[in-house]
């Protein structure tokens, strides 16, 4: 029997679905190489599902490291294989911004200030 493992206290996840095809998650917090599984499974877990959108809203986040970086281009590529949008919200965060600039990922997600409203279902 496996035991799940404990979520890392220093990155907070909370999942909405703003309609029914579409798919939030909040972080708020560190993503680093300690947090960055935590949200690997979330997002793999929801992609699963197939949603025809899912937001990911980093605005809250105050470090993002190249660990959080491969996180959100692993699943990019599995949006893409799945047809979902996935849009990440940067906010107005520096690390955030600068994280993205400089590992070039900017380039591969589709990456916005502010949350879209959702679209009637």
């Amino acid at each position: 029997m496996e035991v799940p493992r404990p979520r890392n206290p220093a990155l907070r996840l909370r999942t909405t679905w703003p309609a029914p095809h579409a798919v939030l998650i909040t972080a708020s917090g560190a993503l680093d190489t300690a947090t960055a599984p935590d949200l690997a499974t979330l997002l793999s877990d929801r992609l699963r599902a197939v949603p025809a959108r899912l937001v990911l809203d980093l605005s809250e986040v105050d470090f993002l490291g190249v660990a959080g970086v491969r996180v959100l281009l692993h699943a990019a590529l599995q949006a893409e294989q799945n047809g979902t949008e996935l849009l990440v919200i940067a906010g107005e965060s520096p690390m955030v911004r600068r994280a993205l600039e400089v590992t070039g990922a900017r380039g591969r997600l589709a990456v916005a200030t502010t949350r879209p409203e959702p679209a009637p279902a």
